[in-house]
């Protein structure tokens, strides 16, 4: 789509990238190729042909191990996910159990799973951003809303994705920013949350003598069970790494921080409004708490809903326990799944056409995007990589007298139309998807998880469990830390 039409256009996506350093395979694989070769080498000078054959089972089943794959993920890879599960799970690394008898370092967030450190700071106007002194980042989360973009008509929705495009080149500009993540938390709320909205804005006088129209809509509220409210959390993720010299130049350390954040805040906030989304709230430290303990405890956030006070109540952001297991994650009151959107739409789709992920069900679930921006640069390095890779692959399959597939054509295309798209002067971000998943048992979870790959299914995305990664991969999707998986 170009900057000068107003017309809604369909977009494709292109593909993961899946460069390898000779024939598409990693190093490993090679590695394991080699030594299969090489104990057949050795066998066959040392002992002959009886020795070859007698150690073939061996040497094949190496070279086997390292060629094949499953879920276009290779076996190693999948081996080497089974043995940290299985020698966390040894070490006692998969579950968590509070400790209220222990003392609570001031300022941590006590988040298990190597979160400990996750400081909690308030600015002096009463906001909150997280610092990891550890990975030298500082996260910011803010409170968005915006129309729908299903009931926009065609222009104001090619104007807005028009922004958004100018919105994440502006992010590829600005080093210090390391990620943004967006997340959509769809909450199931009972009618007595509705109820005690009602309670709370109406006049209790009113309440007491309630009218026709009072009674009508308190009789709606009494049949419409539990209603989805869909939430929209943005983080910045700042690396202090790279913004060293800002910081310093604003004051250095915390106050120099708070400075730069805010002024990311503040050009965020501006262009986010363009795009047609409005920043409403920079969450305080009660707000991140509430999200983050809600993340975790669903049963809480209908506690929350239903009470009659407006304030949020004093609340610990960590879970009482935490079991992580191989294919799903059990806290404090619900039972998580986390998938990866691992393929995107092949064929051409319009823009929203996530639309059936975000929306599907009556559960609790969050559906996060993290965007990396690339600075140019190291992109146009990417893309030499890339096509250097490609005309290897050429020059080889021409030796072996062999066509080059419709997907390695495909993807020599979109190397070809990302390089086109740079020196035009857009940037290059790459994003990351995933769904999060909750329900209070695991039958529950089972339904659910149908109901989420028919909705994948009508999206055109292919969804993958993240096995052996659930913690991990729930900090992704679930909490509003902005952070992605490698």
């Amino acid at each position: 789509m170009t900057e000068d039409t107003r017309t809604l256009q369909p977009v494709r996506f292109p593909r993961y990238e899946r460069h390898g350093l000779f024939m598409g395979l990693q190093w490993y694989q090679l590695t394991l190729i080699a030594a299969g070769t090489l104990v057949a080498v050795v066998a066959s000078a040392t002992g002959g042909p009886p020795a070859f054959f007698l150690t073939a089972p061996f040497w094949l089943a190496v070279i086997l191990f390292g060629v094949l794959h499953y879920a276009r993920i290779p076996y190693p890879v999948w081996a080497y996910t089974a043995s940290l599960f299985f020698l966390r799970s040894v070490l006692n690394e998969t579950r968590y159990l509070a400790r209220p008898e222990q003392a609570r370092k001031t300022g941590t967030m006590e988040l298990p799973g190597g979160l400990g450190s996750l400081e909690l700071r308030r600015t002096t106007k009463a906001e909150a951003f997280m610092v990891d002194h550890t990975g030298h980042e500082a996260i910011v989360a803010l409170r968005c809303t915006t129309n729908s973009f299903a009931l926009m008509d065609g222009d104001d929705k090619a104007y807005a994705v028009q922004a958004w495009s100018r919105v994440q080149a502006a992010m590829a500009r600005r080093p210090a920013v390391a990620r943004t993540a967006i997340q959509d938390y769809t909450v199931p709320y009972p009618s007595s949350a509705l109820r005690a909205y009602y309670e709370r804005a109406v006049p209790p006088e009113r309440i007491a003598d309630a009218q026709w129209g009072d009674q009508s809509y308190l009789d709606l509220i009494e049949a419409a069970g539990s209603s989805m409210s869909h939430e929209i959390i943005m983080a910045i993720v700042l690396d202090t790494a790279k913004g060293r010299r800002r910081i310093k130049d604003a004051g250095g350390g915390m106050a120099g921080l708070e400075s730069v954040l805010r002024s990311e805040v503040e050009s965020f906030t501006t262009g986010l409004k363009t795009h047609g989304v409005l920043v409403t709230e920079w969450l305080s430290d009660a707000a991140v708490t509430a999200v983050v303990r809600g993340s975790f405890d669903p049963e809480a956030v209908a506690k929350w809903a239903s009470a009659t006070g407006k304030e949020l109540p004093k609340v610990s952001a960590g879970p009482m326990a935490a079991e992580e297991h191989w294919t799903y994650l059990r806290t404090d009151s619900g039972f998580h799944q986390t998938f990866w959107v691992a393929e995107w739409p092949r064929q051409q789709v319009f823009p929203g056409f996530l639309h059936p992920l975000i929306y599907v069900g009556d559960f609790r679930h969050t559906v996060t995007q993290v965007i990396r921006a690339v600075p140019t640069d190291q992109a146009l390095r990417d893309i030499r990589s890339a096509q250097e890779a490609h005309d290897t692959r050429r020059r080889i399959n021409a030796r072996l007298d062999r066509p080059l597939t419709r997907e390695q054509r495909a993807e020599e295309e979109e190397v070809a139309q990302r390089e086109e798209e740079i020196v035009a002067g857009h940037g290059d971000v790459r994003p990351a998807a995933y769904v999060t998943i909750t329900a209070d048992t695991l039958d529950g979870l089972s339904r659910c998880r149908q109901e989420l790959e028919s909705a994948a299914a009508g999206a055109f995305v292919e969804l993958r469990l993240m096995a052996g990664q659930q913690w991990p991969a729930f900090i992704a999707g679930a909490l509003p830390l902005g952070r992605g998986l490698k």
